[in-house]
């Protein structure tokens, strides 16, 4: 690969430190404004944005004198690093220390509040660091570029980064922090529901592989917290674990490219994200396909697919797909029939997407649900086409963030193959093109559907299948058809820092959110949700945890008994889907007030448009869930500091709002 000359490398990095610097002062002046704030009145104020004046100018100014005579003397003075020298021991722990400041300030809650949204300012610091860090390795690593050596802080900050906007949630704070984490902590119980309940309810409808994850804390009953920390753990790990499988298979050997490689996988991961449950299959297709074992591949694709059949339907063929696609890149055709070539991929592909069929059934028969119409809804929901373009639910929309997110990489696929055309056969490039394709299509109908098109996750697949063959390509690990070694090529670095800038900017745009709360406010709650716990068994009666179910299946609430139809999520799923039979049933239920309380969000009666963020979701559960709660049921208790509210019998006809 080619890479830019040191001139080139100092002016791009100065010209984006002085844009940087410049935004800053925009942005920070528009806060100011916001706020009220009078600048000049503040020293420090006036102090911060002088500096930042100072920064932009300085960066124009050296960029200028590299065009003059003064230029040597300007790289020279920018590369000081290189000019101290420091052994790799104190080198490397001043390396360490320079990249990892980044993180303890982006999580401090000052820097946070006040400067989350000035992502100006954050990148400039981002860099800032980058750049002391590269320094620092430059005192001992001389003969690397300065592009190169650059590369390695940029990951391991962003990584970090990544890590860092995930600790928040780990809390002991007693209720659910988002719509979906009180389900991600009652669904698990339901594998352990007569150790837990006392008795057996059936098994999940969504996702049942996700929630086969998150069963391991209850195995010692632990506490709220742990199972948040587990969460956070388990999603990196398995993510985590990727780059070691696919640097395994790619044989690199160099210490510094592994790193640097796996860092950016992992930061590629999380664009999505990949669910973690779905980090499984890759991981045993990638450490089990061997091609002078066939038993092993038949191993990996039955294993893989059996995850895959209870996880989401669009990944059924995929363990398949990964497995044909594996073969194309590491099988030369060299002159062999059609038929012949193709047999052992098209086996795979089929028989794993029959076994990940096969598994979905047995998971259905041992569920204990008896209406298997239940695991289908996504089939029947609606597809919401203007999602495709920039929205409310997602500002670049579905297509044109693919776009964005994939053109560098099919840029270096298109690069790669075609400086390599003899090296392959014209088949096994348009099958690999076409496995891709299909994904993409199925990730873009997938996330059209309502209830997706919100980011990227379910384009999962399809990212998965683009990351293993640009790897192979790059680090040309796969087999040509003529028996000569593959020789290296020029990639222009202006792809690689594409294929960097990418995902780089995906996960800085996270912000690191911090969360408090008050203690003796959410134990009242809590108090409060017991006293009526205790009134409803009292008098006979049931109460209904539409949220909140993780008191019950972590027995925070005593003597609450578990209810297990019309949980949140499996309600918003069927009202999306609407399920007739489901819906009516609820319905019926809310009517005749078979429910003596109910624990819910605070109900609004509110029909929204798509100029809405998911705002056709929204009118599902308003029509679907609202409306028939609202018409037979009213608001006895609020907590809206902890987003709770109790709802009891109307007395009286319906009173619909």
């Amino acid at each position: 690969m080619t890479l830019p000359s040191r001139l080139t490398f100092w002016r791009l990095l100065l010209f984006i430190i002085g844009v940087l610097a410049f935004g800053s002062i925009w942005q920070a002046t528009g806060y100011a404004h916001m706020m009220g704030i009078n600048i000049f009145a503040s020293k420090s104020w006036i102090s911060a944005l002088a500096t930042l004046v100072l920064v932009g100018f300085l960066c124009l100014l050296l960029i200028a004198l590299t065009w003059t005579a003064w230029c040597d003397r300007i790289v020279n003075l920018l590369e000081f690093g290189e000019h101290v020298h420091l052994k790799p021991l104190p080198g490397t722990l001043l390396f360490l220390v320079m990249t990892t400041v980044f993180f303890f300030v982006d999580i401090n809650p000052v820097f946070n509040t006040l400067l989350r949204d000035q992502y100006a300012f954050r990148l400039l610091v981002f860099l800032g660091f980058a750049l002391a860090g590269t320094q620092a390795l430059k005192t001992f690593w001389k003969p690397v570029a300065w592009s190169l050596v650059f590369v390695i802080p940029i990951l391991l900050q962003a990584s970090l980064h990544r890590v860092a906007a995930y600790l928040p949630v780990i809390t002991d704070y007693p209720f659910t922090l988002s719509w979906s984490e009180t389900s991600r902590f009652y669904y698990p119980s339901l594998f352990l529901s007569q150790w837990i309940y006392g008795q057996r309810f059936p098994w999940p409808i969504l996702h049942p592989s996700l929630h086969l994850l998150l069963v391991p804390p209850y195995f010692f009953n632990a506490p709220l917290w742990f199972h948040r920390f587990w969460q956070v753990a388990i999603r990196i790990l398995l993510l985590g674990l990727i780059s070691p499988a696919l640097i395994s298979r790619l044989n690199i050997q160099n210490r510094v490219l592994k790193w640097g490689f796996g860092l950016w996988v992992f930061l590629y991961l999380f664009v999505g994200p990949l669910y973690l449950h779905l980090a499984v299959p890759v991981l045993i297709m990638l450490w089990g396909f061997n091609l002078k074992d066939e038993r092993r591949i038949w191993l990996a694709l039955v294993l893989s697919s059996i995850w895959c059949g209870i996880s989401r339907i669009n990944w059924y063929p995929m363990p398949g797909v990964l497995a044909a696609s594996l073969y194309l890149l590491e099988m030369p055709y060299r002159g062999k029939s059609i038929s012949r070539y193709l047999a052992k991929p098209a086996l795979w592909l089929v028989s794993g997407t029959v076994v990940a069929l096969a598994s979905e059934r047995v998971y259905i028969a041992l569920s204990g649900i008896s209406a298997t119409s239940f695991f289908f809804t996504s089939l029947s929901s609606d597809l919401l086409w203007y999602r495709l373009w920039p929205n409310a639910s997602y500002n670049l929309g579905v297509l044109l963030g693919i776009l964005i997110f994939s053109f560098p990489f099919w840029i270096a696929i298109g690069v790669l193959s075609y400086q390599r055309w003899v090296e392959w056969h014209p088949l096994r490039l348009g099958l690999l093109v076409a496995a891709m394709l299909m994904l993409l299509a199925g990730g873009i109908i997938v996330s059209l559907k309502i209830g997706g098109g919100a980011n990227l996750h379910n384009m999962d697949a399809y990212m998965v299948c683009l990351l293993i063959i640009f790897a192979y390509l790059f680090f040309r690990r796969y087999v040509p058809e003529n028996n000569r070694v593959v020789k290296p090529i020029n990639l222009h670095w202006s792809i690689l820092a594409l294929l960097i800038i990418t995902p780089l900017w995906s996960i800085l745009r996270i912000r690191v959110g911090f969360f408090s709360y008050d203690r003796s406010e959410a134990q009242a709650t809590l108090a409060a949700l017991q006293q009526r716990v205790n009134q409803v068994n009292a008098q006979g009666g049931e109460i209904l945890f539409i949220t909140q179910r993780h008191l019950i299946s972590m027995h925070m609430l005593k003597g609450a008994q578990l209810i297990p139809e019309y949980e949140r999520e499996e309600l918003m799923e069927m009202a999306m889907a609407q399920n007739k039979a489901y819906l009516l049933s609820f319905e019926s239920d809310m009517r005749h007030h078979r429910f003596a309380a109910i624990v819910v969000d605070p109900l609004k009666f509110k029909y929204q448009d798509s100029s809405f963020t998911m705002g056709e979701e929204n009118n599902a559960w308003v029509r679907y869930v609202v409306k028939p709660i609202l018409c037979n049921y009213r608001e006895g208790q609020a907590f809206p500091a902890d987003s709770i509210a109790i709802y009891i019998p109307q007395d009286g006809p319906e009173n619909c709002p």
